[in-house]
Parts: structure tokens; C-alpha cells; sequence
């Protein structure tokens, strides 16, 4: 968990938004819900959750109204697979976080990572982006270091400005624990695939021994598979079914593969990556698997990028894959507006406009077991909303109002006042 630092302003900060009766009227709303896209219609906010949406709603006299007539309503956008809020700036490379102590891969927490101030938060804000799936580095192997399977545990966070004085961002914890078993992955167990599964179950068979009684694991094996207790115990919920694999693999053959070890060792698994992915949909939706891609993915930057296609998402959505998107590092600079514009690029290839703008609200809530608190226009939720000021996948639209947890954010960034400061001495 993300520490609170002087948590009472915070609450404090926070307690005017939360009373606070808001109306959005006359609006397009695409509610990725129930109601479905409703022409003109309204969303009442209460106490930091939606308490109503339709074509008609009853508005309170006390509720401050936002007349949003000519634009367009829909949930906040979720950044997923994605490094926000880790790092203060955005350059070459990975720009997560990840252990590189030997002995503590699964057991690494990317959520204590997580800078409230970062630069980047303000930013993904004035974009539409309201939560992020902040996901660690994949594991690495360095010379001379043994083997390190697992890159540790993603979580959802909420983009909600909480001043300068930090505090808790952290919405679930442990959301899933980040694997790499593509080319990376094999490089860690030693150059093989085959290498990689074999120790992988050997690992899964620790774990599941681990929890029928932690002290029947022998220190030399666990030296051996460069595990620690702590290690063991964040596998336990993997092989209990009750957190999954966010698995890093793009090959098609490395996919097959770990749809085979998830049946076998009957643990659940997300795709990230699936460059491939399209060459076997029918399996994975079989498998009733998620996949989470790089829509922009087209070229073969590594061999088992070879049969890369910007139809990916389309073909994997008509087999019956559930889809969402991500940022790929070697687009990591641009993740901030990456997942609007993923989006408007499938909708150019096969995919439907309103299934890719689920692949950037609904469905990565679905698919990180957190859609019962957001993603969609609909009563109960958090009342994350963005009022575009168009087609929210064109890029000439921008976002006019982003409410986050039924507080209306400033779209103001550090990075915009310093261009706004000096753009006047340009000559």
C-alpha cells in the first residue's frame, strides 16, 4: 500500500468533492453499461459515486449543474500494462520499477513505487486518464546473477490529484503477479523455453507445499530457483486461482505454451503482449484468457514479433477475446496519450468504435477483477467521467472535464505552464 503522507489534509482536501451534488446534463453519453449510448442524456454524482444515469434524471436543486450540451460523456480511460507514477520522467527504455535483489522477485510490490507527484499523473489527467494497471519491470537475469522468474506484483491506482502533499493512490493491491516466457523470460531460465516451464512448475509445486506448511521447503531448493520465502507466499494466491499470471509473451508458439502450463497447473492468466495472439484466438478464447496489446504493434522489432498486425484486436474480438491495450516500450514516450490513440487505430482496423473504446475503460477493469468499481457509466460506481469535446477517439478531440472519484481534476501540468511560460520567448 502506497503510505499516506499527511493523510488528515488529504481527507481534508477531499471532503468538500465527496459531499458535493453534481449534475452533467444534455451530454452524449457512452455509458459502456446497461444503458447503453444514450443521445442525450444526464449522469447525477453523489457523495463521489454515479447514483443515476438515463435519458431522463431527476436533478436535485441543491446539485451544481454542467450543461455539456455538443460533447460527449464517457467513463475515464485506464492506462494498462503501463508505468505511471513510477518514474519522474519519460525516456528511453522500460520506465517501471523492479527488484534487483535475487531473492525477491515475486514477493516485489511495484505499488511502493508509486509517486503521487509524478509529472506524468497531471499529464495522463488532461488526457482522459483517470486509473493505470501500474505494472513492474519484467524479470531480467544480469552476469553472473542466477535466474529471476517473476518481476513482482501489479496494482490499480487512481490518477485523482491529491495535491502537493501525496498520499494513498493505491486501489487494489496485488492484481496480478508479471511474468515474463517469451524470449526475456527463456533468457532467464538460461536461453530455453523448455527451461523456463520446467522451473515454473517447479516453483508452482514449492508454493502450493509452501502453503500446506511453510516450513517443509528445503533452504537449497529455494536458493536453487532463486526464490525466498516471501516468494513463496506471493505464489500462493497464483496457485490457489485466486490471483493471476500477467504473462509477457508475444510468439504464437509461446502462447500455446502457456495456455498448456496454465490448464496443467490449473492457475489463471492474463496475455500482455500477444503480438501473435491473432494466430491462435481460437485457443486462447477457449481458454477464456484476456489479452492486452499493443495496438500500434505492426512490425517485427524481434523475432517473435514476426507476424505482428494492426488486425490483432479485431480478430481476436471476433473469436471472443476479451481486449484491452497497452503501451509498447519502444513507444513508452508517448504512453501518456498512447491508449486514446491504441484505440482509434483499431477502430481503422476492424474493430468497432464502441469496442475500442471498451478496450480502454471497461475492459481493463473486467479484466483486473475491478469493474465492479469503475469502467462504465453506471449506479454505484466511481464516478470517473471524462466530457470530450468530441469523437474521443479522434485525435484532434480533447478532454473539457475529467472527474475522478466524483471530483472535477484541474487540467493543468507542470510541463504545460512551463510551455505556456516560455513559449512567448520563441523567436
Amino acid at each position: 500500500m502506497i503510505r499516506a503522507l499527511f493523510l488528515s489534509a488529504a481527507l481534508l482536501a477531499a471532503t468538500p468533492a465527496a459531499a458535493e451534488t453534481v449534475a452533467i446534463v444534455n451530454a452524449r453519453v457512452l455509458t459502456m453499461g446497461a444503458a447503453g449510448d444514450l443521445p442525450t442524456g444526464a449522469v447525477l454524482v453523489r457523495d463521489a459515486k454515479i447514483v443515476a444515469v438515463g435519458a431522463k434524471v431527476a436533478i436535485p436543486k441543491d446539485a451544481r449543474v454542467i450543461d455539456a450540451r455538443g460533447q460527449i460523456l464517457t467513463p475515464g480511460i485506464t492506462a494498462t500494462v503501463s508505468p505511471m507514477g513510477l518514474n519522474d520522467t519519460i525516456g528511453s527504455g522500460y520506465g517501471g520499477r523492479g527488484s534487483s535483489n535475487s531473492l525477491l522477485t515475486a514477493a516485489f510490490d511495484v505499488n511502493e513505487d508509486v509517486n503521487p507527484n509524478s509529472p506524468q499523473i497531471p499529464e495522463a489527467r488532461i488526457e482522459g486518464t483517470t486509473r493505470a494497471v501500474v505494472t513492474p519491470n519484467p524479470q531480467m537475469r544480469g552476469p553472473n546473477a542466477p535466474a529471476r522468474f517473476f518481476g513482482g506484483q501489479a496494482a490499480v491506482i487512481h490518477l485523482g490529484d491529491l495535491g502537493t502533499q501525496g498520499g494513498d493512490l493505491t486501489v487494489k493491491p496485488r492484481v496480478a503477479l508479471y511474468l515474463d516466457a517469451g524470449e526475456m523470460g527463456a533468457s532467464a531460465a538460461g536461453g530455453s523455453r523448455g527451461a523456463l516451464t520446467v522451473l515454473l512448475k517447479q516453483a508452482f509445486a514449492d508454493a502450493r507445499a509452501y502453503a500446506r506448511n511453510p516450513t517443509s521447503v528445503d533452504p537449497a531448493r529455494l536458493e536453487e530457483l532463486s526464490l525466498s520465502r516471501a516468494d513463496l507466499a506471493a505464489l500462493v494466491p497464483v496457485v490457489q486461482g485466486r490471483e493471476p499470471l500477467l504473462v509477457e509473451v508475444n510468439r504464437a508458439s509461446d502462447i500455446h505454451n502457456v495456455l498448456e502450463l496454465a490448464r496443467e497447473e490449473k492457475v489463471k492468466v492474463i496475455i500482455s503482449g500477444g503480438s501473435e495472439a491473432w494466430m491462435v484466438a481460437k485457443e486462447i478464447a477457449a481458454a477464456k484468457v484476456p489479452v492486452v496489446i499493443d495496438a500500434e504493434e505492426n512490425q517485427a522489432f524481434q523475432w517473435e514479433n514476426l507476424n505482428a498486425t494492426y488486425e490483432n484486436a479485431a480478430i481476436l474480438h471476433d473469436a471472443g477475446v476479451l481486449v484491452a491495450f497497452k503501451p509498447s516500450v519502444a513507444r513508452i514516450v508517448f504512453l501518456i496519450r498512447t491508449p486514446r490513440f491504441l484505440a482509434g487505430r483499431t477502430a481503422r482496423f476492424g474493430l468497432s468504435p464502441h469496442e475500442a473504446l471498451a478496450a480502454i475503460t471497461l475492459n481493463p477493469a473486467k479484466i483486473f477483477g475491478v469493474d465492479d468499481r469503475f469502467g462504465s457509466i453506471e449506479p454505484g460506481k466511481d464516478a470517473d467521467l471524462v466530457l470530450w469535446s468530441g469523437d474521443p477517439l479522434e485525435t484532434t478531440t480533447v478532454a473539457r472535464m475529467v472527474m475522478i472519484r466524483g471530483a472535477e481534476q484541474p487540467l493543468t501540468a507542470r510541463n504545460r505552464a512551463l510551455r505556456d511560460r516560455y513559449i512567448g520567448s520563441v523567436k
